[in-house]
């Protein structure tokens, strides 16, 4: 997905991990959660996320 602000273009990039080994930790203080794609519309995020909901609903 790509975002523009009004002083920079923001290129994302998605990625998808289907098999891991241990926990998820956050590193920055931050709150993780395991959330159903279908769900994230309910969360807040940057406008610069929320192209990536659809893209991810679509591929899994």
């Amino acid at each position: 997905a790509s975002h523009y602000y009004d002083n920079f273009h923001l290129v994302m990039f998605l990625y998808v991990c289907r098999v891991w080994d241990g926990i998820p930790v956050p590193k920055e203080k931050q709150k993780i959660k395991w959330v159903a794609p279908s769900k994230l519309d309910e969360y807040p995020m940057p406008p610069a996320d929320k192209p990536l909901i659809p893209l991810l609903n679509e591929f899994l």
